[in-house]
């Protein structure tokens, strides 16, 4: 409400800075110096409307149509839809459980989407050994790596390792958002790249008619030079781990938990045999919301799975889910085994 009530007070600029405003990027740039290591100066920032905003503006500047685009298969598929509108031919890259796999990588590749430090949606923290391949890769090719660290701020039983853009600031874009800080309300984000880069696309956003509006640019940065992000971040990473804890506490074998070490999901993989869906309506039923993983995948999907947010679910209600879904899946994994059995 004090960033609010600050960003009201701001009159509205002539005319907006394509870059965003700059107090934000000086500001960002010393809040990425500090949160991540990066070492950059506000000519290295650009204020989009979140990671969404950052790649279609990345793709105008970097694509023509037709061009070669990766994303991770299974991904997020905002990207994909972003990067299909901008005309690219999008390629899915196959991850694992370390996250994508370098040496399968397409030579004639424009562009890759990657989420190195929490792959989405599986969880997959990239190695070291992968980095420098991607980067390496990256050189030989030509192509634009673009690193979306959309939940670096919250791990828990890991350290975070060095953004990906620290490696090879030449040919690697980082985009971050507040949507997961704060919430997808506030609408904004960041692009950090090369100066030459970052005033590529500044010179291109009035042609587009894309700008990020000023209150909630005004609000972010006042959360900054206040501290009050940097609190709230502390303050909910215990939180997020609390329910991130009561979530694997309650699910057990036969089911497996991927990427609950970082971030505000985790993804439950199913037994052979008990479909998704059917755990969905069953949930639903007892009030439960989930989603199927197969909507992360371009093609087949090579895992049957489900994703459990905990972002915007209080301990008490997810502790109740987890509860509700451990004793559900229970009865329905007995079912499909008994199932197994008859037809043996």
């Amino acid at each position: 409400r004090r960033a609010w009530r600050y960003a009201g007070t701001q009159p509205p600029s002539p005319w907006p800075d394509p870059h965003g405003l700059p107090g934000l990027r000086a500001e960002l740039a010393a809040y990425l110096r500090r949160s991540r290591a990066l070492s950059v100066s506000p000519a290295d920032v650009l204020v989009t409307r979140g990671v969404s905003g950052g790649l279609a503006l990345l793709a105008a500047a970097l694509l023509r149509p037709g061009d070669k685009a990766g994303v991770e298969e299974p991904g997020y598929p905002a990207a994909r839809e972003v990067l299909t509108r901008a005309g690219a031919q999008v390629v899915p890259c196959r991850v694992d459980a370390h996250g994508v796999v370098p040496e399968e990588l397409p030579g004639d590749l424009r562009l890759l989407y990657t989420t190195p430090a929490h792959q989405y949606p599986l969880g997959g923290r990239l190695p070291v050994g992968r980095r420098q391949a991607l980067t390496a890769w990256a050189r030989k090719t030509g192509a634009v790596v673009v690193e979306d660290d959309y939940d670096s701020e919250f791990r828990y039983d890991v350290g975070p390792l060095p953004a990906l853009y620290s490696m090879d600031p030449e040919v690697i874009v980082y985009l971050g958002t507040a949507s997961k800080a704060l919430t997808p309300a506030v609408g904004a984000g960041w692009l950090v790249a090369s100066p030459a880069l970052v005033e590529r696309i500044a010179r291109l956003r009035p042609d587009l008619g894309e700008r990020v509006p000023e209150p909630g640019q005004h609000a972010l940065l006042a959360l900054l030079t206040s501290g009050d992000l940097e609190r709230h971040i502390r303050r909910m990473r215990l939180e997020y781990a609390r329910r991130r804890a009561a979530i694997v506490e309650a699910l057990t074998a036969p089911c497996r938990l991927l990427g609950d070490t970082a971030g505000l999901h985790v993804v439950l993989e199913l037994p052979a045999g008990l479909p998704p869906e059917l755990v969905v309506a069953e949930a639903a039923k007892r009030g439960v919301g989930l989603y199927v993983l197969d909507r992360y995948f371009a093609g087949p999907p090579s895992i049957s799975g489900l994703i459990l947010g905990y972002g915007a679910t209080p301990l008490t209600q997810v502790r109740r889910a987890a509860a509700v879904l451990a004793t559900l899946l229970a009865g329905l994994t007995s079912v499909v085994l008994r199932g197994a059995a008859g037809q043996r």
